[in-house]
């Protein structure tokens, strides 16, 4: 059943943390922003609270993002330069080097899509832009450029850097963002062993090569606002929806992230089309929802994941509940192979006779059956009597006295047996047998 990933901020630190660690099933720290000493005495501070709390931590990775320590106001139509040249008037300085761009875009655009941009020019390192909006640019926001490709060996070289700083510190799970290929991954599974890592799929080449990232990765995590921003919103929901139907092949957790529930910032109750985002990813089984800014900057944290930890609370208990399987219905898959079954009376089989069995071996003290069973191919019967105790000693001495039989055809087979004896039990367990255990 879906989970909850809350994001501790400066709304939600210190003694905060308790409403927020009762209430989430795995507890973020975003570490692009605040100091370590920050993240470690909040880490420090959850561990305390449930020692068992998974801790994710996403380290800073190689996206470039802004470097004004205030706001900024942009008018629609300015003309806005990015880059790390300081020498260049009323450039709009970034932590990283802007990606290659294997060809020029259209648009690109900050804060995960929110601002954009209609290209003009990329040179000497210098990404040059006309704003299509008015709007106020606040501090550390990421820039994405659609189809761009990022540099490998500087993101190791940064992560590892980054990972020896927090070594010391009490964490689980690390999120590496902009993942392109598994390389990385492996590197860094073989230095830090003990540490689960979470892949963000969240540009273009990393989309291609998601099956790889997801096959090394302990967990995927979709950044839907990155993603959109790299490939275009037109192609988001094709992207994810192939991301999952990969991670679920290959048995591996994931997480959705970016804005599932925004309406919360700044009102009471969700709007009607963040609920049917949320339930549309609890029907496909995802494992964890992400809350971002939701508890990490909004003032209404606490009302957010109250809502959401009630909602998938409520959601889980009215799981529909499956019918239980019988014996003889499990075993119609299990036609084509030898099965073995000891019936006293017979009346197991009496249920299971209009199948078509490939090899069927009855063991039982019904001669009447034994006798049916002559005459009906691919079955044979062994008359036994059957103890009144010691079941399994007598289970094990009637297979191994009969296993050339048993195991003609294959080196194991399928027992049927009552296993829990109850008021006109027929059979309740099927287990595998090999020959090479008699």
């Amino acid at each position: 059943m879906t989970k909850t990933l809350a994001t501790i901020g400066p709304v939600s630190e210190g003694k905060n943390l308790r409403y927020i660690v009762d209430r989430a099933d795995l507890i973020r720290l975003n570490m692009s922003h605040n100091s370590i000493k920050w993240h470690n005495k909040n880490i420090n501070e959850i561990k305390k609270i449930d020692s068992h709390k998974l801790i994710l931590v996403d380290i800073p990775g190689i996206k470039p993002r802004t470097l004004n320590k205030d706001s900024i106001h942009i008018k629609k139509g300015d003309i806005v330069k990015f880059g790390n040249d300081k020498k260049i008037k009323n450039i709009i300085e970034l932590s990283n080097k802007v990606p290659k761009i294997k060809k020029n875009p259209k648009y690109f655009s900050l804060s995960d899509g929110t601002f954009h941009f209609k290209f003009v020019s990329f040179k000497k390192n210098i990404l040059t832009g006309i704003s299509l909006h008015n709007f106020t640019l606040g501090t550390k926001k990421g820039l994405n450029v659609p189809f761009s490709i990022y540099d490998n060996s500087l993101q190791e070289k940064k992560y590892f850097s980054f990972l020896k700083k927090i070594e010391n510190l009490n964490f689980d799970c690390v999120g590496l963002s902009f993942i392109q290929n598994a390389k990385i991954i492996q590197v860094l599974k073989k230095k830090y062993p003990n540490k689960l890592f979470i892949s963000k799929i969240e540009n273009y080449l990393g989309f291609l090569n998601r099956k790889e990232i997801i096959q090394y990765s302990d967990a995927i995590m979709i950044d839907r606002g990155d993603l959109a921003a790299e490939v275009g919103i037109s192609k988001l929901y094709e992207y994810v929806q192939q991301i999952i139907e990969d991670a679920k092949k290959y048995g591996k957790p994931i997480i959705v992230a970016t804005e599932n529930l925004n309406s919360l910032i700044v009102e009471n109750s969700p709007s009607k089309s963040d609920v049917t985002n949320i339930d549309f990813y609890i029907s496909q089984d995802v494992d964890y929802l992400m809350l971002s800014d939701e508890t990490a900057t909004s003032k209404n944290w606490k009302n957010t994941i109250r809502w959401l930890s009630e909602y998938l609370k409520n959601k889980k208990n009215k799981v529909k509940t499956f019918k239980k399987l019988s014996i003889e219905e499990i075993i119609k898959s299990l036609k084509d192979q030898t099965l073995v079954i000891f019936s006293k009376k017979g009346y197991f089989y009496e249920k299971i006779s209009s199948l078509e069995m490939k090899n069927l071996i009855i063991f039982t003290e019904n001669e009447i059956l034994r006798k049916k069973l002559q005459l009906r191919e691919n079955s044979i019967s062994i008359y036994t009597k059957f103890p009144k105790k010691y079941i399994y000693d007598f289970l094990y001495n009637n297979i191994k006295k009969n296993k050339k039989i048993i195991f003609k055809n294959n080196k194991f087979a399928y027992l049927v047996n009552i296993i829990f004896p109850r008021k006109n039990s027929r059979a309740n367990s099927i287990s595998i047998i090999d020959k090479n255990d008699f």
